[in-house]
């Protein structure tokens, strides 16, 4: 049997513009997974998310692209910060 997830047939899950509620991480942007990143999410995940391109200040003063990534439930955000294949831990 198929387990469908109504948001996602609704073409409702990713959203353009990042919510206020969301909870939110920053992705190094030394990573270009993005679309890597959103199958996994779509596949693992059952709630809405957000991949956004952001400017960023860095360490030198010097603006540079952020990539943030969010999920309306901190839970799943909690999840993908462990189990996600894609992120580079030191």
């Amino acid at each position: 049997m198929f387990d469908l997830n109504p948001i996602e047939v609704l073409k409702q899950r990713e959203v353009s513009t990042l919510p206020p509620h969301f909870s939110t991480t920053k992705i190094a942007d030394t990573l270009f997974l993005d679309e890597d990143i959103k199958q996994w999410v779509r596949t693992k995940l059952k709630g809405r998310f957000c991949i956004i391109r952001h400017p960023a200040i860095n360490g030198n003063g010097g603006v540079q692209s952020a990539t943030i990534l969010g999920f309306e439930n901190q839970k799943e955000l909690t999840y993908f910060m462990l189990a996600c294949p894609y992120l580079r831990r030191n």
